[in-house]
């Protein structure tokens, strides 16, 4: 009870109680594709039409550039001409052969010859296909390189195909972390659109060179909304505790090195400071490791106007009622 002329405090309690508690760190990262393709010739040749455009769609086999093929084509035709006259020389000769015109070796040797000129006329064919330059997956034009007229090389890139439904982000997670993180683990991804559950594929075990952060890749839905090269923030759960005591942060106080909070003596209408080895906190909420039982009314509003042993008033009537309640059914 207050002495006469003592000042008494209104205040707001809360009961301590105990619940699960979730640590998620945010590490940010960017998109890629699975599965792309560099769209590139096997012969210099010149680029007679490109025929898709930067975000077009494209299914695999689809001709997405085609190259001159004339001189290849009158090759092939050279080769052609060459493979059937070696053909019917040896149609002749084993015609000849069953009526002992000609010696099984020279037919052995026309046979070789239609062989040889049949490799040939097929290496032929396979240059003036390669003139038709196809997509090799299911995807979106992501980069355009070239323009009909201009020279297509052996090995540059003339388009980037990217399969957009198959895609994953980089993430690099701190040494502080990564022991929590494994494979198969849900990620929650923050994108423009809201979140979406990724799953983590892949976990280094070796920090990158130079900045002591280690590779996690995350895949993403098949339905992702989002584009490849978007950064991502990807909130990873690196800690999982049951049944904890946790308090608002703003509510803890310091003296020197010594953290306290106030909880009320209903018995006497005084707040008294208790102190408490505070743990790990986000979003503005800590973790009591000790000092704190349940049921202890803290302290959550005009606990900066307080000392020790100062006479209060509960404003926050729910909280004496909460507390009442609990009380009689424990009697």
């Amino acid at each position: 009870m207050s002495g006469k002329g003592e000042p008494v405090y209104a205040v707001d309690v809360t009961p301590a109680g105990r619940e699960d508690w979730e640590v998620r760190r945010n590490y940010y990262g960017q998109v890629k594709t699975v599965n792309s393709q560099n769209v590139t010739s096997y012969v210099r040749e010149i680029v007679q039409e490109v025929h898709v455009r930067v975000g077009d769609h494209v299914k695999k086999g689809q001709t997405l550039v085609t190259l001159s093929s004339q001189n290849y084509r009158l090759d092939m035709a050279a080769v052609q001409a060459n493979y059937d006259d070696a053909r019917r020389e040896y149609e002749r000769l084993s015609a000849l052969a069953k009526s002992g015109g000609v010696s099984k070796a020279q037919v052995e040797q026309a046979q070789s010859k239609v062989k040889e000129e049949q490799a040939k006329l097929q290496a032929s064919r396979t240059t003036v296909n390669r003139t038709q330059v196809q997509a090799s997956l299911n995807g979106v034009v992501s980069a355009r390189m070239v323009e009909p007229g201009e020279v297509a090389e052996p090995g540059k890139p003339l388009l980037t195909v990217v399969d957009i439904g198959a895609l994953e982000v980089d993430f690099m997670v701190s040494r502080r972390d990564i022991r929590s993180v494994a494979k198969d683990m849900p990620v929650e991804v923050v994108t423009q659109d809201g979140t979406e559950r990724g799953m983590v594929k892949r976990v280094s075990p070796e920090a990158a060179a130079g900045s002591g952060l280690y590779p996690v890749l995350v895949g993403l839905p098949a339905d992702s909304k989002v584009l490849p090269g978007t950064y991502l923030e990807g909130r990873f759960l690196v800690e999982h505790r049951e049944n904890v005591i946790v308090v608002p942060t703003e509510v803890v106080l310091r003296r020197g090195e010594e953290a306290y909070v106030y909880v009320v003596d209903q018995a006497e209408s005084r707040a008294r400071a208790r102190t408490i080895v505070p743990g790990d906190g986000q979003d503005g909420r800590v973790i009591v490791e000790s000092g704190l039982n349940d049921g202890d009314l803290v302290v959550t509003r005009g606990f900066n106007l307080l000392s020790d042993g100062a006479a209060v008033k509960i404003a926050d009537t729910r909280a004496s009622e909460t507390t009442a309640a609990d009380e009689r059914a424990a009697n």
